[in-house]
């Protein structure tokens, strides 16, 4: 893309949002590889939190070519942290010696709700916002990867609002694949944007705040994870 088509596309990204300019807790590249999709921006950080605004920028588009200072937080459950090392962990399966700079400027994190509950419910997942999530990733985003955190039960409830006209099509109560995981499960799903792209959809087999996976980004349990679901992709040709 030219300079001045980057410019146009991250102005219809901005004209997309329900919420002007670009939501809190949603640091974006505008042309991702790995999309992590959460609930909502949680109970900490607050908004009050000075440094969780200034790296998150949140009144500011998602970035062409670098990290988005929003990755950069580090709250006391290891939230992001662990999102980060996803997303590393993801986006080397193309490209083994990408640096982490280069791999979260591939990476995108997206809410389906604003709000900042401390427990996840169908009702913090917002009918507009999750409308408009469901059609970034079918219109705009076009990643190859999605993982979706602690949303299994959540999007079965808001399958009519994923699964709008625009949005990314995905049958929630029909996996295509699924793998033990402890006492949970990894699900797959393939969808197929409205660009042709072949997208793989992760749900990840609990909130990463939360059992098995205590502690920091380094835990046992958060590292074989990834390993596992690097392994249960790759069977599922993803």
């Amino acid at each position: 893309m030219t300079n001045s088509q980057r410019q146009s596309y991250l102005r219809q990204l901005n004209a997309s949002s329900p919420i002007k300019p670009w939501p809190f807790g949603m640091p974006c590249s505008a042309a991702p590889e790995v999309v992590v999709v959460g609930i909502s921006p949680g109970n900490t950080p607050r908004k009050e939190d000075k440094g969780f605004v200034t790296l998150n920028k949140s009144g500011k588009p998602p970035t062409f070519g670098k990290p988005h200072g929003g990755f950069s937080y580090r709250d006391p459950k290891h939230y992001w942290a662990k999102v980060c090392s996803l997303c590393c962990h993801f986006v080397r399966r193309s490209d083994s010696k990408m640096s982490d700079d280069g791999c979260i400027a591939l990476s995108s994190h997206l809410n389906l709700g604003t709000g900042q509950a401390g427990e996840a419910s169908v009702e913090d997942a917002d009918r507009a916002t999750t409308r408009w999530v469901s059609t970034l990733l079918n219109k705009f985003f076009q990643p190859r990867l999605i993982v979706c955190f602690g949303l299994n039960q959540i999007l079965k409830a808001r399958f009519d609002d994923w699964n709008c006209r625009d949005g990314l099509q995905v049958d929630w109560r029909k996996p295509k694949a699924e793998h033990l995981f402890d006492s949970y499960h990894f699900r797959l799903w393939e969808a197929i944007s409205a660009k042709g792209k072949r997208i793989g959809v992760l749900m990840w087999p609990n909130h990463p705040s939360r059992h098995p996976f205590g502690g920091d980004e380094n835990g046992l349990e958060w590292k074989r994870s990834l390993t596992e679901a690097n392994l249960f992709l790759a069977a599922n040709n993803f």
